[in-house]
C-alpha cells in the first residue's frame, strides 16, 4: 500500500512538471541507444555464442594459466572476469549469472566474481570520463585508481568465499553440468543441461530482454536526475551527492564540472566504480530469475556492499596519488 501511494504521488509530480519528465526521458533514451546499445549489444550475442559453442575451456587455456592459480578460477571464471573487465558492466553479472544457472560454476565462485568482475568498459572510461580530466589527470593514474581496487578486493574476496576450482581440473564434457553449492532438495531454478543448443536467434533475444531492461532504468533515473539538477532548494553537496550515486554517466559529468581538481576526479570515479543506483538494478535485471530467488545465493546485497568499497579504494587510491 505504502509502495503504490509513493508511485501515485511520483506519477502526479511528473504530470506536473511534464518538461523535466520529457527532458529527462530524451537524455535517458539518447545514452541508451547512442552509448549503452553499441557498447553492449555485440558483445552480449557473441559471448552467449561463444559459450554455448563449448569450447570455452580451450579457448581460456592460457588465461587460466595464470588466473587459475592465482585467484582459484575455472575456466568459466576466467571468461567471466575477462568479460566484465573489457565488455563492462552489467556483462560481468549476466555472464556470472548465465554460468551459474547452468552449474558450470560453483556458488562460491560465482559470489567471488560477483564481487570482483563487474566493472566500467575501458571504452567508456577512456571514451567519456578520461576527457574530462584530460590535462589533468595522467591515464596511467586514472587506470590506477579505476582498476587498482579489483586486484586489493580479490584476495579478501577469495578468503571470505574461499572459491575456486583447482588447477588444471578436467575440463567439463559439454552437456554435463557440475553439482551446485544451493541449499533444499532442488535447485529454485532450471538448469540448462545442453546449453550447446542455442541458436544465434536465441541470443539475440535474451540480449534484447535484457538491454530493454537496461534502457528502461536508465530513462527513470535520468528523469530523476533532471528533477534534482533543478532542486536548487538542495544543497549543492547534497544534489551532486545524488546526482552521482543514482546514475554515474550523468553524475560524472556533473562532479566533474562542479568541483575542484582532484576532488572533481575522485569522485567522480567513485561514481563510476560504484556504478550509481542505476548501475545496480541493471546489474539485478541481468541477474535475472536468480536476483528474485534468495536462495539462488548470488546476493544482490552483497553485490552492493562490495561494490561501496571498491568505490571508496577508487578516491583514495586517486587522492594518494594526486597528493
Amino acid at each position: 500500500m505504502k509502495k503504490s501511494f509513493l508511485l501515485l504521488i511520483l506519477l502526479i509530480f511528473m504530470l506536473l512538471h511534464p518538461a523535466i519528465t520529457v527532458t529527462g526521458a530524451s537524455n535517458g533514451l539518447l545514452l541508451w541507444y547512442s552509448s549503452v546499445v553499441p557498447a553492449l549489444f555485440p558483445f552480449m550475442v557473441l559471448s552467449s555464442l561463444i559459450v554455448a559453442s563449448g569450447s570455452l575451456s580451450v579457448l581460456m587455456a592460457p588465461v587460466q594459466l595464470v588466473l587459475g592459480p592465482l585467484l582459484g578460477l575455472s575456466a568459466e571464471g576466467c571468461y567471466t572476469l575477462l568479460s566484465g573487465l573489457v565488455c563492462g558492466f552489467p556483462m560481468g553479472a549476466k555472464t556470472c549469472a548465465d554460468f551459474f544457472s547452468r552449474g558450470q560454476i560453483s556458488l562460491k565462485e560465482g559470489k567471488f566474481l560477483m564481487a570482483v568482475c563487474n566493472h566500467a568498459s575501458p571504452m567508456f572510461l577512456l571514451g567519456y570520463v578520461y576527457p574530462l580530466f584530460h590535462g589533468n589527470l595522467p591515464l596511467w593514474k586514472l587506470l590506477a585508481a579505476v582498476y587498482g581496487p579489483a586486484l586489493l578486493l580479490a584476495l579478501p574476496a577469495r578468503l571470505l568465499y574461499r572459491n575456486g576450482a583447482p588447477a588444471g581440473r578436467k575440463p567439463k564434457i559439454q552437456g554435463i553440468a557440475e553439482p551446485q553449492e544451493i541449499p533444499g532438495p532442488n535447485p529454485p531454478f532450471p538448469i540448462q543441461s545442453n546449453p550447446g543448443n542455442l541458436s544465434a536467434d536465441e541470443a539475440i533475444l535474451s540480449s534484447v530482454e535484457v538491454l530493454c531492461r537496461i534502457g528502461g532504468l536508465l530513462i527513470l533515473f535520468s528523469i530523476a536526475v533532471e528533477f534534482l539538477r533543478g532542486a536548487r532548494q538542495l544543497p549543492a553537496g547534497l544534489r551532486l551527492f545524488l546526482m552521482g550515486a543514482m546514475e554515474m554517466t550523468t553524475g560524472i559529468r556533473e562532479l566533474a564540472a562542479a568541483l575542484p581538481y582532484p576532488y572533481s576526479a575522485a569522485a567522480a570515479c567513485a561514481s563510476l566504480t560504484f556504478g550509481g543506483l542505476s548501475g545496480i538494478l541493471q546489474t539485478k535485471a541481468a541477474l535475472g530469475a536468480l536476483a528474485q530467488k534468495k536462495k539462488a545465493g548470488l546476493s544482490i546485497r552483497q553485490y552492493c556492499a562490495w561494490k561501496l568499497l571498491y568505490a571508496c579504494l577508487t578516491a583514495a587510491i586517486l587522492l594518494t596519488l594526486e597528493a
